[in-house]
């Protein structure tokens, strides 16, 4: 009877699995077929927060270059490009301490991006309102309270650029 069970179990587990969707990683989006390189130009920043578009630009690009699957390139060299705009930077305070300094922040960034075809323009690949978050703690020093906001914001980055890596490769 227990063998019975287990075997029930190891089948229902295993079909399963093979209507799940499971791919090899890089192969199942159709749209990147005969594509090789992409180029990631510097986002566009309509926040007013400085240098965010260059935390993200590198994030972006190192996402794509340590995956191997498209070989980050010069625009003119690309086969498609992925182009992004900040459109919104927030920081809010999340908690505060018995003299009422704040203790704790989180930013938050939305983009837009896309991915398109250098010969011809045409978008493969679109997404607008993308946002992610981050919290960070703040000290009485400056210094170690621009460091935290500016780790914040890198993870922030390096994680929005993980998802939409998945997305254009895998074709989600």
């Amino acid at each position: 009877m227990k063998h019975s069970i287990w075997t029930v179990l190891f089948l229902v587990a295993v079909l399963g699995a093979a209507g799940c969707g499971y791919h090899r990683a890089g192969t199942a989006n159709p749209l990147l077929a005969g594509i090789n390189t992409i180029a990631i130009p510097y986002f566009k920043n309509d926040t007013f927060e400085a240098g965010l578009e260059s935390v993200f630009t590198r994030a972006f690009a190192d996402e794509f270059i340590q995956s191997k699957r498209l070989r980050v390139v010069p625009i003119d060299a690309a086969d498609v490009i992925l182009r992004g705009t900040l459109k919104s930077f927030r920081e809010e305070i999340l908690s505060y301490d018995r003299d009422d300094k704040a203790m704790e922040y989180r930013v938050e960034v939305t983009l837009n991006l896309s991915l398109e075809r250098r010969e011809s323009g045409e978008i493969l690949w679109k997404r607008k309102r993308l946002m992610h978050n981050e919290e960070y703690s703040v000290s009485t020093d400056i210094v170690v309270s621009e460091t935290a906001k500016s780790v914040a914001l890198g993870k922030t980055a390096k994680d929005l650029a993980k998802r939409v890596h998945e997305s254009i490769i895998q074709g989600f």
